[in-house]
């Protein structure tokens, strides 16, 4: 009698609002579950994309580093080849009044226009560099952009001196003449002087792999 009074007094109506209540709650839990694993799967692979282009930014920067230096490196031998000399004079020998010109000018002049044709030779190397500034920046941040345009200056200051160079037939200031010497020409200068292009090309280099090389390695 008492188990049937009991069932009696149950409300099942009011039961199935409850466990519909219960069901909604579940629901809204659901979704809640859902958005939350869908927001935490966006943001791995927001991650994922990002680390990808950090890996293949980087590899394009190293890339266009080294063929740089190489590039740079090129213009600045020490030996003007006989080749190289032959070309440059053809191409004076067109320029009106090069044959008024003291022979001792003409050879500097040969010697400056061997270097501005080394230098045309290394424009795409140099534009390559020069491309790579903007995501360097915005992946990477300021120590990265800072050493690959102080890179890029370098070739800037050498085309200067070679203007320099053919400006200075006289020679009078020995150290200004030391100078173009030392950044034309990647040298060791005597009495334990520094090369100011190559030890700031070393520098850079040295930055940007301090940079890039473990972000190709997986380091970070």
């Amino acid at each position: 009698m008492a188990t049937s009074l009991c069932i009696a007094s149950i409300d099942w109506a009011a039961t199935g609002a409850m466990l519909q209540g219960w069901g909604t709650l579940a629901g809204v839990g659901a979704v809640i579950w859902a958005a939350h694993k869908g927001a935490s799967t966006f943001d791995n692979w927001r991650k994922q994309k990002i680390a990808e282009r950090k890996q293949e930014q980087a590899e394009r920067i190293l890339i266009a580093t080294y063929k740089y230096r190489r590039a740079l490196e090129s213009v600045r031998v020490y030996i003007t080849l006989p080749h190289e000399r032959h070309a440059a004079e053809y191409q004076l020998k067109e320029e009106d009044g090069w044959s008024q010109l003291a022979e001792s000018l003409q050879k500097r002049l040969v010697t400056a226009q061997v270097f501005y044709n080394r230098i045309n030779h290394i424009k795409d190397e140099v534009a390559e560099l020069d491309q790579c500034l903007p995501m360097a920046r915005a992946l990477f941040g300021e120590e990265l952009e800072h050493a690959l345009l102080e890179l890029y200056k370098q070739f800037r200051i050498v085309w200067v001196h070679v203007n320099s160079y053919a400006d200075d037939q006289d020679g009078t200031d020995e150290e200004f003449t030391a100078k173009i010497n030392r950044v034309m020409y990647d040298v060791t200068p005597p009495k334990g002087e520094v090369n100011e292009v190559t030890q700031a090309t070393e520098t850079s280099v040295d930055a940007i792999e301090r940079i890039c090389l473990p972000v190709l390695r997986l380091e970070a």
